[in-house]
């Protein structure tokens, strides 16, 4: 593997085909954003243009001050714009999906140039980001304008309440399966939630596209949904009051399988070695289950992966890093998920 060694972010692939791999994750977006489109009409639309238009902008506007306070005279088109590669284009489209139909078009902005700007152009734009710049723009947008706003209230103007959003009140409250249907969980059709997070069925084929495309590690998403699958599998075997219908429900509500193949999959913000993308894939899936069970939002898969974003560069630092697994972190990873299923579990029977 060709890897360069230099200051955090540590390991770096210099030959990666962004414009490539960026442009298949936006064919992979497409059958979402025609399936929000036609759900949410001139709304969806209007929101996604905010989204992704609020993202480019700001690295174009940026990109110039930078030239201007080099001395460089001012070009139409900027040499540092990320646009050719389609890579901002991608992050705008990203964040746009994990929005209501009917957030204001004010907020989109602002966690777009906050998002961007906060999360990749003052680390050196491009390859340099430690954090996912869609998954910052929304967690921005959750804690800065209030839990109503980014969860309940302004999830879904037609269709009401979320799955997990009535698990939130009630987490043993099995007649959430008798609003949402299995198939409706799965199909996304008639399924409250963020513009692009409904359709488990339209996310399996934008994710096969990219696995036959060779643009993502197919391990991340699988071990994300795997972990939540797992630790919510292992509650409800030792609970007498969960069933079968809880772990497919936190597998297919919510936007764990959304986040799983279209942001815990970004290249430049996850560990370049396959060990250490299923370490930062099962911490993604282990705090998300965690934060939905025991926090105060139903939701937390983009605060899981920002903060595993932080954990990247220790899981790339040179002296630790492996290509491979071995036997001993084999064990020791199995110790882990044995704990972190124990912790959960226990958690669940005395603390709820």
């Amino acid at each position: 593997m060709n890897l360069v060694q230099k200051t955090a972010p540590y390991l770096r692939k210099p030959t990666a085909r962004v414009s490539r791999f960026m442009g298949d994750v936006s064919v992979a977006l497409l059958p979402l954003v025609v399936f929000a489109i036609y759900r949410h009409g001139l709304s969806a639309v209007w929101i996604l243009l905010a989204a992704v238009l609020s993202m480019v902008l700001t690295e174009y506007v940026y990109n110039q001050i930078i030239d201007m306070l080099n001395g460089e005279k001012f070009k139409l088109k900027n040499k540092s714009f990320t646009i050719s590669n389609m890579s901002i284009v991608t992050s705008g489209l990203i964040y746009g999906l994990t929005l209501s139909d009917v957030i204001p078009l004010q907020v989109v902005i602002i966690g777009g140039v906050v998002g961007t700007f906060l999360a990749k152009l003052i680390f050196g734009g491009l390859g340099q980001n430690i954090f996912n710049p869609a998954a910052f723009a929304r967690v921005f947008v959750a804690l800065s304008f209030g839990g109503a706003i980014a969860y309940e209230a302004y999830v879904d103007a037609d269709a009401g309440a979320t799955v997990l959003g009535v698990l939130a009140n009630d987490l043993f409250d099995s007649s959430v399966t008798e609003y949402y249907s299995y198939w409706t969980m799965f199909s996304g059709i008639g399924m409250p939630g963020s513009l692009g997070e409904t359709s488990a069925l339209l996310i399996i084929v934008g994710g096969l596209y990219l696995f036959l495309r060779k643009s993502f590690d197919i391990f991340v998403p699988l071990t994300v949904i795997g972990t939540v699958a797992l630790l919510s599998g292992t509650i409800a075997l030792f609970h007498e009051d969960l069933g079968l219908w809880f772990p497919y429900t936190m597998v297919f509500s919510g936007g764990i399988m959304y986040a799983a193949v279209f942001m815990a999959t970004d290249p430049i913000t996850i560990p370049i070695t396959r060990p250490g993308r299923v370490y930062f894939a099962f911490g993604v899936g282990a705090l998300t289950l965690l934060i939905r069970i025991f926090g105060q939002l139903p939701e937390g898969v983009v605060f899981a992966i920002v903060f595993m974003n932080m954990f990247t560069p220790a899981i790339d630092y040179p002296k630790w890093t492996t290509n491979k697994f071995t036997l001993r972190s084999i064990l020791i990873f199995a110790a882990i998920v044995i704990v972190t299923a124990a912790i959960a579990t226990a958690g669940v029977h005395y603390a709820l």
